[in-house]
């Protein structure tokens, strides 16, 4: 049959509008920043210049209340990923070389879903470029469980990535692509000074992800994604370029100043993304969530919050946290009821049509119906945290903690008291007590701790040696040659 020219136009027109439906579903990038302080951000207050990431909270919902589960590194990251307190599979600390018996595997098992194998099934490309810290056996490393891996999988990385040499590489899918500069005779102090990269050696690595990130949705614009970018930023080793450092002259305190410039250049590469996305047309139905994966350091402050990173006072726990969908979301919102990073796998699923499977025993929610006008419920009645022997509970707005794996207790009204400055233990004895029984009821149905990084805590199997190194031959038992590329 011979089509006349207003019939080929019909049919390019039908072909083109079945390329929107099939595409037309909303996209995912989760901006996961490292150690960044609750008064970090400039739309907190805080001295560093991140214009991008303030752009997020501007033009989308802030959580003021918004928690990780964690105060340290992986296993607030498992809980995101999978969407349940990672402690309900073992996940207790970060990945190390101690644990129970040679046969336990530190990482997420393969029977706890990630946020990305559930996508997939939905027509998903997922892509994650950064540090990711989900285990150390080759079936548990990221280009087994997403389908691009740019990044590494340890707890810290220079950011000239060739200074590591073998024992953090950093991947590019299989492949470790970074090679020690201590191979051309080269030494770590003709880069850097005192956090200073003065040398233009290899590109920064938090410019590396933001490269590799805009790439990934610039071949998958045709097609739904996920783009998870856990950057290493402003974890140490405390390190920048010259350029930006200089940039940052009216900070007089060096490590300050150092970690003001790695905010600079993570909020830049997050600026990098975010234009791709508009650029593509792609920003309007793409959901962009960004939050740190646990409290700052000494260098990153948590103002107004009391405590740092590892501890269970509220600036270890409560992050920087904020959404934005412009498709959903058409101006500022400000949420004041708790959330925590373990909503974010169920609030995507429900953006992308999935439904969540009950085996999954998620601990997160769907925070889509919370956010709509007017809707009086608490996503999260009580929220729990467990690391090492530190142990807290919050119900509403009433928060019980202990630093000393139940010796004492201190309880604080987080509604009046969020610098938990005002201990009201003494006046609150049956309110205490009812949440200390409503904590161990939750903790009875744990898993016990399977491994970590500090032996002290109890779990070292004495007969049990350090992992392997990336480079070991054979580490990867199908891809013999990737250490070598």
């Amino acid at each position: 049959m011979k089509l006349d020219s207003t019939q080929i136009l019909w049919w390019v027109c039908l072909f083109g509008l079945n390329l929107v439906f099939l595409h037309g579903k909303t996209n995912f990038v989760i901006f996961l920043a490292d150690d960044l302080g609750y008064g970090d951000v400039g739309y907190q207050g805080g001295d560093a210049p991140t214009p991008h990431i303030d752009s997020i909270a501007r033009e989308g919902v802030t959580f003021t209340d918004g928690y990780v589960s964690c105060p340290v590194c992986a296993p607030s990251r498992a809980g995101l990923l999978t969407g349940r307190y990672q402690q309900t599979f073992g996940f207790w600390d970060n990945v190390g070389p101690y644990r129970v018996s040679e046969e336990v595997k530190p990482g997420i098992p393969l029977d706890v879903p990630i946020l990305s194998e559930v996508l997939k099934p939905l027509g998903y490309q997922c892509g994650v470029f950064g540090k990711v810290h989900g285990g150390r056996d080759e079936e548990m490393m990221p280009f087994n469980r997403w389908d691009e891996f740019f990044g590494f999988n340890n707890g810290a990385s220079n950011y000239l990535p060739g200074l590591n040499g073998n024992h953090n590489p950093i991947f590019h899918g299989r492949k470790i692509v970074s090679k020690s500069y201590s191979s051309r005779g080269l030494r770590h102090s003709e880069f850097i000074e005192r956090g200073v990269i003065s040398r233009d050696a290899d590109k920064y690595l938090t410019d590396q992800l933001g490269d590799q990130a805009v790439s990934f949705i610039e071949r998958n614009q045709d097609r739904p994604f996920l783009c998870y970018i856990p950057f290493n930023a402003v974890h140490g080793p405390f390190q920048v370029p010259s350029e930006l450092y200089e940039s940052q002259d009216s900070e007089i305190d060096h490590p300050r100043r150092l970690v003001r410039a790695m905010i600079e250049s993570m909020d830049q590469n997050i600026g990098k993304v975010l234009d791709i996305l508009e650029e593509l047309d792609l920003e309007e139905d793409t959901m962009v969530i960004f939050l740190s994966d646990n409290g700052g350091h000494e260098s990153s402050p948590n103002t107004p919050l009391r405590g740092k990173k590892g501890t269970f006072w509220e600036g270890g726990l409560r992050v920087p946290f904020c959404l934005k969908w412009p498709a959903r979301f058409k101006s500022k919102k400000v949420y004041w009821k708790p959330v925590i990073s373990l909503d974010i796998f169920p609030t995507i699923l429900a953006a992308a049509g999935g439904e969540i499977d009950p085996e999954w025993k998620l601990d997160g929610v769907n925070l889509l119906p919370f956010l709509k006008w007017p809707n009086k419920e608490f996503p999260h009645q009580t929220l729990y945290w467990r690391w090492g022997s530190r142990k807290a509970i919050r119900d509403q707005y009433f928060k019980v903690m202990t630093q000393d794996n139940g010796k004492t207790y201190k309880a604080f009204e987080l509604s009046r008291d969020r610098s938990e400055s005002n201990d009201v233990y003494a006046d609150r004895p049956i309110r205490v007590a009812e949440l200390i029984e409503k904590y161990e009821a939750w903790e009875s149905t744990l898993m016990p701790q399977q491994w970590g990084w500090n032996s002290r805590l109890g779990y070292k199997d004495p007969n049990f040696g350090k992992p392997k190194p990336y480079h070991a031959p054979g580490y990867f038992e199908s891809d013999q040659n990737s250490s070598k590329e």
